[in-house]
């Protein structure tokens, strides 16, 4: 499955593609991240091709070579850390760069592949200083597959260790017990969306600690539990704020212009792809090379941009967000 977008603006000065799960085990996340990227095509006036990759690694990294014969200008990542990993090896040996808005593991960290999102291992920061702020002394990790959830995980416990709370880890799929009498703590679970809408259904709103997961950064989370959602916190990589950055719209405007566009409001997935194109097409028409990239400091509707040596995001951080009377709240940074 296959889908072009124009500007009627103009004509196109550039050409773009990204693969997008709109189908396979990655399919919400990366509808909207296809979506985010249409709104942005057609904004910018560029020529975008997505494909579908059903959430296969070997049908990504297949059509990026196709599009590297082909030329293309722009290379724009696919959602998801572990199609990210696939891929990008293929393109950084062409010596093009890949844009990175899908992927938050922090061994994608190389160069050439230019990284949107903060590091997965800063995800659970600001829950862990909830925690503290809170007076819970312990925190249960309960830790899926792969390396994505690995990164934020051990992000946790670096930050935990460094506040003084008591921390421990469970595999997912060993985690059941805790569901049946869990410790008065927090229980903070990363697993894949349906894995954790799952697990925060049968701890239930009773629980008397604080709960989060990586799910409650989607809205699609609050959708899906309804009641059950209230209280819960969880990590994004954006929340909609008045602020104009020097890339692309601000945050309310997205919201606003977004939603004409769809008919419903984005979230965070949908921003960061957007988020990528603005920056990607702002490199291409600036003629910036990599050397020039890992220097650049500028700004997006995320926040500021800027990597280091390693290509590591270290512009910002994961934001906060809880579950309030049915919609996200942004929860405020604390100090140690």
């Amino acid at each position: 499955m296959t889908s072009a977008t124009t500007s009627t603006k103009e004509s196109p000065i550039l050409t773009a593609a990204a693969t997008a799960s709109l189908t396979g085990q990655l399919a919400l996340q990366g509808r909207q991240a296809a979506l985010g990227l249409e709104w942005w095509a057609a904004e910018a006036g560029v020529a975008l091709e997505i494909s579908d990759d059903g959430g296969s690694a070997s049908a990504a990294a297949a059509t990026y070579g196709r599009w590297l014969d082909a030329g293309i200008d722009i290379l724009l990542g696919p959602y998801g850390s572990g199609l990210v990993r696939g891929v990008a090896p293929l393109v950084t040996a062409a010596g093009a760069m890949l844009w990175n808005h899908g992927g938050s593991a922090d061994d994608l960290a190389h160069p050439l592949v230019v990284p949107l999102p903060a590091p997965a291992s800063t995800y659970f920061r600001g829950a862990v200083e909830l925690a503290a702020h809170s007076g819970l002394e312990e925190i249960v990790l309960v830790v899926g597959r792969g390396s994505f959830a690995a990164s934020v995980a051990a992000g946790a416990v670096a930050a935990a260790t460094d506040i003084g709370l008591s921390v421990s880890e469970i595999p997912l799929a060993e985690a059941r017990a805790i569901t049946g009498a869990p410790p008065v703590g927090a229980v903070m679970v990363v697993g894949t969306f349906e894995e954790d809408v799952q697990f925060v259904g049968e701890l239930g709103a009773e629980y008397p600690g604080l709960i989060v997961c990586v799910a409650a950064g989607l809205l699609e989370f609050g959708e899906r539990l309804g009641p059950a959602a209230e209280g819960v916190v969880g990590p994004v990589q954006w929340i909609p704020e008045a602020v104009t950055p020097e890339l692309g719209p601000s945050g309310t405007d997205f919201v606003r212009h977004y939603q004409a566009t769809f008919g419903s409001p984005p979230g965070y997935v949908a921003a960061q792809a957007a988020a990528a194109g603005f920056l990607a097409a702002e490199a291409y028409r600036l003629g910036l090379g990599p050397d020039d990239v890992r220097r650049w400091r500028t700004s997006t509707l995320l926040g500021s941009f800027a990597v280091d040596k390693s290509w590591r995001q270290i512009g910002y951080t994961a934001r906060t967000v809880r579950w309030q009377g049915g919609r996200q709240v942004l929860v405020p940074r604390r100090s140690k």
